[in-house]
């Protein structure tokens, strides 16, 4: 029994293994969306309250559009691409389920522990950063990426530097990082990626 139980386990990771081999480059188009959008919220939130404009509503109503419009934005290209793609693999699915888990959890971090007054709003740029650092570290390794992998020592680092910045500059310093580690990330998965699909066009 336990000889059947390890060759099904080693079965399994190969079956993984191979999987993450076929998984196509990433188009990166999800990250250039949240990353655009993230970061524009991000910096108007930073001027709202550098020009003193203390109407919490506000932020509250352009964050919600921004998640909501986000979301609707990402099931739409993720049924086109569903549509499209030729193979469906395990891998595939770990990544979007990575993805998914860690939205949910930057979910709660940023509307759930303030509405309970767990923590203060200055220290939710700093915990996304934490979970962005795991979704980036796993992915990148299921994908084997060990660029984007590493990616994910940028947002811990951020995260615990984030930390130590007086309370508003961390939205500025935050939307800067969300450019330089995701935005850009998400440009140059999406270049690799149109090379692929060229690539295939020419061998087709």
């Amino acid at each position: 029994m336990d000889t059947k139980l390890a060759e099904q386990e080693l079965s399994f990771i190969k079956k993984v293994m191979e999987d993450s081999k076929q998984v196509t480059v990433d188009n990166g188009k999800y990250y250039i969306l949240w990353g655009v959008l993230v970061s524009i919220a991000l910096f108007v939130n930073y001027g709202f309250i550098c020009i003193e404009v203390n109407k919490g509503y506000y932020y509250g109503i352009m964050w919600m559009i921004m998640m909501v419009g986000g979301a609707i934005a990402s099931s739409v290209m993720k049924s086109r691409d569903l549509k499209k793609a030729k193979v469906h693999t395990f891998a595939g699915k770990v990544i979007s389920s990575i993805w998914i888990a860690a939205g949910i959890a930057m979910f709660i971090v940023a509307f759930v522990g303030p509405a309970f007054k767990v923590y203060n709003y200055a220290y939710i740029s700093s915990l996304i950063s934490l979970i962005l650092g795991i979704a980036y570290y796993v992915s990148g390794e299921v994908q084997q990426l060990k660029w984007l992998k590493l990616l994910s020592i940028g947002w811990w680092a951020g995260g615990i530097a984030l930390f130590a910045v007086p309370g508003i500059h961390t939205y500025l310093i935050f939307g800067l990082m969300i450019i330089f580690f995701q935005t850009v990330p998400g440009f140059i998965m999406y270049n690799k990626w149109k090379e692929e699909i060229a690539g295939s066009a020419n061998t087709a």
